[in-house]
């Protein structure tokens, strides 16, 4: 285990507004690597993204990318979060054909749902059939202090790894995500 700063922890997804976000969230400048596993970099989640997608119809069955943000020691707690990537297509019947677009959902406490789709010549995908990115931001930590204090944190951070992820993954409109979290469409 190794501390680092913010903007070593799943390298490239959290730039800027999104590593301070996450530093509110976590209360902490000084981050832990805890398994490597669960550290992965925006080429690597990237390259899942690709691969599920071009795997057809067992997309759902490929491996999830998993980002495990932990902070500095809360007092006997190590502040936790973690983000989920997920990839489905069309070919998934997992999808409806009103799956499409940005959307952003709150369904539970200190959880926000985020979900995209990206028209990529690097991937694969088209118009008719884009890679559909779906990611899972939750807030582990029991002494946290949670929405609503917390959300926009919550949505600046999923934001920022999201907008890493279709930059890296040349999406067309950068998958129709904002330039900024605060102009996501609300959920």
């Amino acid at each position: 285990m190794h501390r680092v700063s913010v903007d070593r922890v799943c390298a490239g997804l959290f730039a800027a507004e999104g590593g301070k976000a996450l530093e509110r969230v976590l209360e902490s400048t000084k981050f832990r690597i805890m398994d490597d596993t669960r550290d992965p970099d925006v080429r690597t989640v990237s390259q899942a993204m690709e691969n599920a997608y071009r795997s057809g119809n067992r997309i759902r069955q490929m491996p999830q990318s998993t980002c495990e943000i932990s902070g500095s020691d809360g007092g006997g707690h190590v502040p936790t979060a973690m983000v989920r990537f997920t990839a489905s297509s069309k070919r998934d019947d997992f999808l409806s054909g009103n799956d499409r677009g940005v959307r952003v959902s709150t369904r539970e406490r200190k959880i926000v749902y985020l979900e995209y789709d990206c028209v990529s010549p690097r991937v694969g995908s088209t118009q008719d059939i884009p890679l559909r990115i779906r990611l899972l931001f939750q807030d582990r930590w029991q002494a946290s202090k949670g929405d609503p204090t917390l959300r926009p944190d919550y949505l600046t951070a999923t934001h920022s790894a999201a907008l890493a992820v279709a930059k890296e993954l040349r999406c067309v409109d950068d998958g129709g995500l904002p330039a900024r979290a605060e102009d996501l469409p609300a959920g």
